[in-house]
C-alpha cells in the first residue's frame, strides 16, 4: 500500500497549518533576539516541548500532520524573511539582509519544487503514512468509510 500525495491525505479543516506557522514565527523571534534574552535556552526548550507535543498529536488518525509540517516549515522560512529584526552592528545587519534573500529564495524553491512533485510528477511514498498515523493496533489507522455510515 503506497500513499499517493496529496489525494489520499485526510481532510484538513481549521487553521492547523497556519497555527504551526505562527509557532515557527515564535522560534524565529527567539533566534532574532537571542542576544538580548536573559535565558534563551530556557525559552527554546519550552517552545521545543510545545511543538513536539503538538506534532505528536498529528500521529493520531484523522489529524493531518502534513499540514502541520508544511505550515511550520513555511512559517519558519517566511518569518526569517519578513519579521522585523534588531541588528547589532553593521556586520549583523548585513548578515540579516543576506538571510532575508536566502530564505525567500529557499521558500520559493521549496514551494515550486513541491508543487511540481505533487501535481506534475505524482509522488508515491510508502512511509509517508507513518507521518499522519502510527498504527498502534491493526485497525487504528484504517480509512473510515463515511458514506456507509451516513446513508
Amino acid at each position: 500500500n503506497t500513499l499517493l500525495l496529496p489525494l489520499s491525505l485526510p481532510p484538513q479543516v481549521g487553521p492547523a497549518g497556519s497555527q504551526f506557522g505562527i509557532l515557527a514565527c515564535l522560534f524565529v523571534e527567539l533566534f532574532q533576539s537571542w542576544q538580548i534574552l536573559e535565558r534563551p535556552w530556557r525559552a527554546f526548550t519550552k517552545l521545543l516541548c510545545v511543538v513536539l507535543f503538538l506534532f505528536s498529536f498529528g500521529l493520531l488518525p484523522w489529524i493531518d500532520n502534513f499540514a502541520h509540517i508544511s505550515g511550520f516549515i513555511s512559517g519558519l522560512f517566511l518569518s526569517f524573511a519578513f519579521l522585523p529584526y534588531i541588528s547589532f552592528g553593521r556586520s549583523d545587519m548585513y548578515r540579516k539582509r543576506v538571510q532575508i534573500c536566502v530564505f525567500l529564495l529557499v521558500f520559493l524553491g521549496l514551494f515550486s519544487g513541491l508543487a511540481v512533485l505533487f501535481y506534475v510528477h505524482q509522488v508515491k511514498c510508502e512511509w509517508c503514512e507513518y507521518l499522519t498515523c502510527i498504527p498502534l493496533t491493526d485497525k487504528f489507522c484504517d480509512k473510515y468509510d463515511l458514506n456507509a455510515h451516513l446513508h
